[in-house]
């Protein structure tokens, strides 16, 4: 099954832990606030940080942190994924529209905050987006194609009919699909698929 409609090539882009590398941000986060070395934090091997091994008693501890490094500024100051501004470029240059869809409004309280920071940390990637959607039903925005590294998120778009990049972590390495490894070819395969449904010119 594939899902299509007209007009212009759409690329559904996600942020954290496709753009912005969420888990360094939060481990130096979480090293100031606990007193210990970042290195004591191990790479995920599970999407929920709150069962990665991170000290988190309960999910719901680690949204708490979590919420607590977003007012911090942590979606103001997490680090860029080597590469994507320059594939995004590559992308946008070849007539693509560049559509960041991020589900980060997590808590009410906070959303002012999140959306400022989020729109002065692409403005300082440099990475070129037409729109900036907030969401968590990333179907509901469109796009010809999506990148992203949820497991949850990539087999709901898949079975929505919408052919999805993975983007490559140790948490969805045993979702099956398309896989971007880096930023180093991944733009050269989002022109790729979107020229062979005919929404790029070769």
């Amino acid at each position: 099954m594939t899902n299509s409609f007209t007009g212009r090539a759409i690329v559904g882009l996600d942020l954290d832990g496709v753009c912005a590398d969420y888990t360094a941000g939060l481990r130096r986060f979480l090293a100031e606030e606990r007193g210990i070395d970042p290195a004591t934090l191990p790479e995920p091997e599970v999407y929920n940080l709150g069962k990665a091994g991170w000290g988190f008693e309960s999910t719901r501890d680690y949204l708490d942190a979590h919420q607590r490094a977003v007012k911090a500024g942590l979606y103001r100051d997490l680090p860029v994924i080597p590469g994507v501004s320059e594939a995004m470029k590559k992308i946008s240059d070849a007539g693509a529209h560049i559509r960041v869809v991020t589900h980060r409004l997590i808590f009410g309280s906070s959303h002012s905050k999140i959306v400022s920071d989020t729109a002065a940390w692409l403005d300082d990637a440099g990475i070129p987006y037409m729109s900036l959607c907030f969401t968590g039903l990333k179907d509901s925005v469109g796009a010809h194609c999506y990148v992203d590294d949820s497991p949850d998120n990539i087999e709901s778009l898949e079975r929505m009919g919408f052919h999805t990049f993975i983007y490559n972590q140790r948490y969805n390495r045993d979702v099956p699909g398309p896989r971007i490894q880096n930023w180093e070819d991944g733009a050269d395969q989002i022109i790729e698929y979107l020229r062979s449904i005919s929404q790029l010119d070769s």
